[in-house]
């Protein structure tokens, strides 16, 4: 690895209306120490051609065949020569001080292992809209493995974050290829569990939205299922354990309720796993009842599941007073306990799920 130099890391996949600014944007950096690893990712369109053009050495351009962004990625790590690593879709830019701020930090906080800042969402004429922080919780600062295993919000989109490449390195890190959306929050998650990172307050980067961000395009079933493993993932890792049992609690939900969603069969597998039977009984008892009510209200609710969920959240809490009603009303029969629940949720209506960059402005 060479000191002081920076790898920036360029994933492109027909990328061809916007590269050129994204390289223009790398060109224009205030410090000069950095290769730009361009990796190919199996385009169709003009990406390759555009960026032979550029003939500054520190452009790299690497070919292979479209396996996505996560394979693309671990192609750039296996080229990267520089002591640090960092981030650059095809489709965003930096601000001339993005390298050296980071840089900057890194240099001056030997006990950091990583860094990010702030930046703005731009459209593609350009406009800068919302900064990322305004999407974010946070700053945290220090050993923050709890913080990025809770969501994926304290980053946002990875442009923001520089890494030490010797920490990657040395634990061989690499991205989960089954992952589309999400691979960068499941390996900051693993990152953050081996290091420390430190948040500069400055604005250094654009990232834009458009209706081909992946993230706008993948439709919310499979979302969901790429986000299912990056939860599984964490869940597996050794220190989940250590983690508070609201964190904990909080991932189990997520992958529960929300991303197993109408999998029953999945979701009373994952009930059985050694970590979600470490949970405070009473938020075991609430999850399960929950999944109950789930498989209550679908069409084809598994009954079997139903009442096996129920009876385990009675037994684990008897004091729940909801789980007392529900199973009393399914008792009678299970057509009253979905009533029951219909009319509650007619009354407490839920969030309808929309584009998960709709609310930029």
């Amino acid at each position: 690895m060479e000191k002081g130099l920076v790898s920036v890391m360029m994933p492109a996949y027909n990328a061809a209306q916007f590269i050129a600014e994204a390289i223009e944007s790398v060109l224009a950096q205030t410090y000069s120490r950095w290769e730009l690893l361009v990796v190919n990712d199996g385009s169709t369109d003009e990406t390759a051609e555009i960026v032979a053009r550029y003939t500054d050495p520190r452009i790299k351009l690497i070919h292979k065949e479209n396996g996505g962004e996560a394979s693309a990625r671990n192609v750039a790590l296996d080229h990267s020569t520089g002591e640090f690593i960092a981030y650059l879709d095809a489709d965003d830019a930096y601000l001339p001080h993005h390298l050296s701020v980071l840089v900057e930090y890194l240099q001056s906080h030997p006990d950091r292992d990583a860094v990010y800042t702030d930046g703005f969402h731009f459209d593609p004429t350009g406009k800068r809209l919302q900064p990322l922080s305004a999407r974010r919780r946070g700053p945290f600062e220090g050993r923050i493995f709890e913080e990025v295993v809770r969501a994926s919000d304290v980053f946002g989109p990875p442009l923001c974050v520089m890494l030490r490449h010797q920490l990657v390195a040395e634990h061989h890190l690499r991205y989960d290829t089954r992952i589309v959306i999400g691979p960068d929050w499941d390996f900051f998650v693993r990152f953050a569990d081996l290091g420390t990172f430190g948040y500069v307050d400055d604005r250094t980067c654009l990232y834009r939205i458009h209706e081909t961000n992946i993230s706008v395009q993948v439709g919310m079933q499979r979302r969901a299922g790429y986000l299912a493993i990056c939860r599984e993932n964490a869940i597996k890792m050794p220190n989940f354990d250590t983690l508070s049992a609201e964190t904990r609690t909080a991932v189990f939900y997520d992958l529960l309720i929300e991303l197993l969603a109408g999998q029953p069969e999945k979701q009373n597998d994952v009930t059985q796993w050694a970590q979600f039977q470490a949970l405070p009984a009473a938020e075991q008892a609430r999850l399960l009842r929950l999944l109950a009510s789930q498989s209550l209200l679908a069409e084809n609710g598994q009954s079997e599941l139903t009442a096996q969920w129920l009876a385990e959240s009675r037994r684990l809490n008897p004091a729940d007073k909801r789980g007392a009603v529900l199973a009393a009303l399914y008792r009678v029969h299970p057509a009253v306990g979905r009533l029951f629940l219909r009319a509650r949720n007619f009354f407490s209506p839920q969030v309808k799920q929309t584009s998960p960059l709709g609310d930029i402005k």
